[in-house]
Order: structure tokens, then C-alpha cells, then sequence
């Protein structure tokens, strides 16, 4: 899924909505926390994606699997 397309999702309510109804879990919205932090950091810090994964990994308390799982749910829409 397109990473802008979730914000929009996400800041429109309909994630929330979906989620109330019993469509989707929460795992989206873990997953796109996870995303959004990973990259924040990489952009911020100026770190590598895998050291990015292995700070999440402490802050969300997730395995490394789970974290690259999150990451590759979402992409950005190629310029």
C-alpha cells in the first residue's frame, strides 16, 4: 500500500472506521507507525535502514521480522 494513500486513510477516519466495524486490526496501525518512525529516523539522523530496524525493534518492543514486515507493507509512490 502506498504510504500517502494510508495518511490519507488514517487522517480521513476511515482506518478508524474500518477498524470499528471489524475489517481491519490493529496491525495496520502499528505497521504504519512503524513505518513512519523508521523513516523519520533515517530522514532526522541521517542512519541506515537496518540500524533504523534495530532501534525499533527496542522502541516498539517487536522482533526484527516484524519490523521489516511493517516496512514492506508500505512504499513510497516512485517520483
Amino acid at each position: 500500500m502506498d504510504i500517502q494513500i494510508a495518511n490519507t486513510l488514517f487522517d480521513e477516519g476511515i482506518f478508524s472506521a474500518m477498524y470499528k466495524a471489524g475489517f481491519i486490526t490493529t496491525k495496520v496501525f502499528v505497521y504504519r507507525e512503524i513505518y513512519l518512525w523508521v523513516n523519520a529516523q533515517q530522514q532526522t539522523r541521517g542512519i541506515n535502514k537496518n540500524q533504523a530496524v534495530l532501534e525499533a525493534e527496542i522502541k516498539f518492543n517487536k522482533d526484527e521480522r516484524t519490523i521489516w514486515r511493517a516496512l514492506n507493507c508500505f512504499s513510497e509512490k516512485a517520483a
